[in-house]
């Protein structure tokens, strides 16, 4: 039960930022280009700090810990990030804010799988629970109007409802301290505990997540100014989110019956994305909701895949390291860049162009991840 619990109250705190990041800069005034650029910042310290924090987290043998500093620091920072004027005092607080806030997604991923052992099917069914807390979080906020999505105060009191209400439940996580693995010698990170094919399969997912970085951090004011959805954008993110839910129960299944491969689960992810990214280009609500509803394949099995090759080529002892490597570096640092990019390409050339040019990485992925299968699932040549 704690696992669910952890899971449901890590998502639904997610929901109170991540969708609103590019709207709360805009709130401020700036533009596309300096949005962009702010976010890229955000990712920069979303890959910095939770190296930092889940090497910690592995060398100190103890996640719990770590999970309420991030969650107490979060609450500390959010407060100047959305209500200073200050352009030194936003800059600083929000790669603060976001260092620590992005901690949570893979240690608790950690936490879920260690105490699973790796099994792909329990943790399809767990992180689904958190998909569904994540959704209700977000049908709220798109029903009831709260917060509204152009007021940065109404934003952060949403948040002081739901960080405190994490760091409570992870009081009463229960954690039993990790061994050490012979001959580690208290080092923070080493290459070595980690095979090559497991950072081959995060360069392709990385590649997935710069086309991805449009649906997650450059689409919230295509819906608000160009679609003209108001603060029901939400209902629209939640709409994606539940066909995520039931990716994650069912590919996490298909995945731990032996029927798909985590590098097959990665290619039809990656294909499902190029057809999401092309769908936004053609005009009219219709297509765009029809796109919405790939995020199932394009955010929820991918997810899984990763969740479930790092559990299955890395010692548990790692999976806090595994994880924050996964979310940091194939998941935060592509996304920055896609967002540094994509804002000043939003400012130059329009939405349009923004979607066609970043089909064309998870088109890569594709082909890459078809190209060395073999290698990817540890067969021997």
């Amino acid at each position: 039960m704690q696992l669910f619990i952890l899971s449901m109250l890590t998502q639904a705190t997610i929901a109170t930022l991540s969708p609103y990041l590019q709207i709360i800069f805009r709130n401020k005034g700036y533009s596309h280009s300096l949005s962009g650029t702010l976010i890229a910042l955000c990712q920069l310290s979303a890959i910095i700090m939770p190296l930092i924090i889940s090497s910690l987290s592995d060398k100190r043998g103890k996640t719990k810990p770590m999970i309420i500093l991030c969650g107490v620091l979060s609450i500390l920072l959010s407060m100047p990030f959305l209500l200073s004027e200050s352009f030194p005092v936003v800059v600083v607080s929000a790669f603060l804010l976001n260092g620590f806030f992005w901690c949570l997604n893979p240690l608790a991923d950690g936490f879920i799988n260690r105490k699973l052992s790796g099994d792909s099917s329990k943790y399809g069914v767990i992180r689904a629970m958190g998909t569904l807390s994540y959704v209700t979080a977000l049908v709220l906020f798109g029903i009831t109007g709260f917060p509204h999505e152009n007021d940065n105060s109404s934003i952060l009191t949403c948040m002081m409802i739901f960080l405190p209400l994490l760091v409570l439940g992870s009081l009463f996580l229960k954690e039993d301290k990790r061994e050490k693995a012979v001959g580690e010698k208290g080092r923070l990170f080493s290459f070595s505990w980690f095979p090559k094919r497991f950072y081959l399969f995060m360069g392709i997912v990385a590649l997935t997540r710069i086309g991805q970085s449009v649906v997650e951090k450059l689409l919230p004011s295509y819906m608000t100014e160009n679609l003209g959805l108001g603060d029901s954008f939400v209902l629209f993110v939640a709409l994606g989110a539940v066909f995520e839910f039931f990716c994650m129960i069912i590919f996490g299944k298909l995945n731990r019956k032996g029927i798909l491969s985590s590098t097959t689960i990665l290619t039809i992810s990656a294909v499902g994305l190029v057809a999401r990214l092309l769908l936004y280009l053609v005009p009219g609500l219709p297509a765009f909701i029809l796109a919405q509803t790939l995020h199932g394949l394009t955010f929820g099995a991918l997810h899984l895949c990763a969740t479930s090759y790092t559990a299955a080529n890395v010692d548990k002892n790692h999976y806090d390291l595994g994880m924050t490597l996964y979310w940091s570096l194939a998941t935060n640092l592509p996304e920055m860049i896609g967002a540094l990019c994509g804002g000043f390409i939003i400012d130059s050339f329009g939405y349009p162009m923004l979607f066609f040019s970043y089909a064309f990485f998870p088109l890569l992925a594709v082909i890459l991840s078809i190209v060395f299968k073999k290698t990817l699932d540890g067969v021997k040549k």
